[in-house]
C-alpha cells in the first residue's frame, strides 16, 4: 500500500509540472502523427512537418533550463550554420551531394527551407545535451564525435522517409551517397561542439574548480535530460511507424 501511494505521488507531481505534460504532448505528437501517417492521410501530415518541427522546439526549449543570453547566442549559431551549410550545399552540390528541397516544407532562403536550419537546432540541442549527461567526465573531443554520430545514424532513419514523400529530391538517385552522411557527421560535430561550449562555459567562468566540480555544474545545467530522451525515441517511432505505412501501402 506504501508503495502505491508512492507511485500515485510520484505520478501526481509529474502531472502537476510543466515538464511532464510537455513530455506527454511530445509522446502523442509523434506517436499519433506517426499512426496517421501509417493509416491515415500521409500527404496531408507530411505538409504539417514545419509546425511539427516547431512546435517540438517551443517544447524542448520551453522546459529546459538554462535560457539566457548563452543558451540564445549558441542557438542562433547552430541554427545560422543549419541554414549555411544547407545552402552551400544546395547551390554548388559539393557537400552533401545534389539535391534540392521541395515546396512541401514551407518557405524558402536561396532554396533551403527555414525549418531544415530548425532541425539542425533542434537535434544538435538534443544529442549534445545527452552526450554531456551520459559521458560528463569523457574528453571533449569524444564527446563532440559522440554527438556526430548521433546526428548521422538519426539521418540515415530520416532519410527514406523524406525522399519517399518528397520533401527533398536527390539528383540521379534516390537515396544519397555517402557523402552526404560524412557531411551531416562533420557538421554535427561542429554544431555539438558550439552547445557543449554553451554547457560548459558557466563553469569556466569561475576562478578555480576541480574537473568533479565542473562535471557536477554541468550535470545540474542539463537538468530534465529525460525530455530530451523522449524527443529523439518519440521521432524515431514515428519514423518506424510512417515506414510502416510505406511498405503496406
Amino acid at each position: 500500500m506504501k508503495l502505491l501511494s508512492k507511485y500515485m505521488l510520484q505520478i501526481s507531481g509529474f502531472l502537476a509540472s510543466r515538464r511532464g505534460w510537455a513530455i506527454i504532448v511530445v509522446i502523442v505528437l509523434h506517436t499519433v502523427g506517426g499512426i496517421c501517417m501509417a493509416l491515415g492521410d500521409p500527404i496531408g501530415l507530411v505538409l504539417l512537418t514545419p509546425a511539427h518541427l516547431c512546435i517540438t522546439t517551443f517544447i524542448l526549449f520551453s522546459i529546459h533550463p538554462p535560457l539566457n543570453r548563452e543558451f540564445y547566442k549558441a542557438a542562433f549559431l547552430t541554427f545560422m550554420f543549419g541554414m549555411f551549410i544547407e545552402i552551400v550545399g544546395v547551390r554548388t552540390g559539393n557537400i552533401f551531394g545534389e539535391y534540392h528541397y521541395t515546396p512541401l516544407l514551407g518557405p524558402r532562403v536561396l532554396g533551403v527551407p527555414i525549418v531544415i536550419g530548425t532541425n539542425w537546432l533542434l537535434l544538435s540541442y538534443c544529442f549534445s545535451a545527452l552526450v554531456l549527461w551520459w559521458r560528463p567526465s569523457s574528453r571533449w573531443l569524444y564527446k563532440v564525435i559522440l554527438g556526430g554520430v548521433g546526428m548521422v545514424l538519426l539521418d540515415v532513419i530520416i532519410e527514406p522517409f523524406a525522399v519517399h514523400y518528397g520533401l527533398w529530391i536527390w539528383k540521379g538517385r534516390v537515396l544519397p551517397s555517402m557523402a552526404n552522411y560524412l557531411a551531416w557527421f562533420l557538421g554535427g560535430c561542429i554544431v555539438t561542439s558550439i552547445w557543449l561550449r554553451f554547457w560548459q562555459k558557466p563553469a569556466n567562468h569561475q576562478v578555480r574548480f576541480s574537473k568533479s566540480t565542473e562535471v557536477d555544474r554541468n550535470i545540474d545545467l542539463i537538468g530534465n535530460n529525460d525530455i530530451l530522451l523522449v524527443t529523439i525515441l518519440s521521432l524515431v517511432v514515428f519514423l518506424v511507424l510512417s515506414s510502416a505505412g510505406i511498405m503496406l501501402n
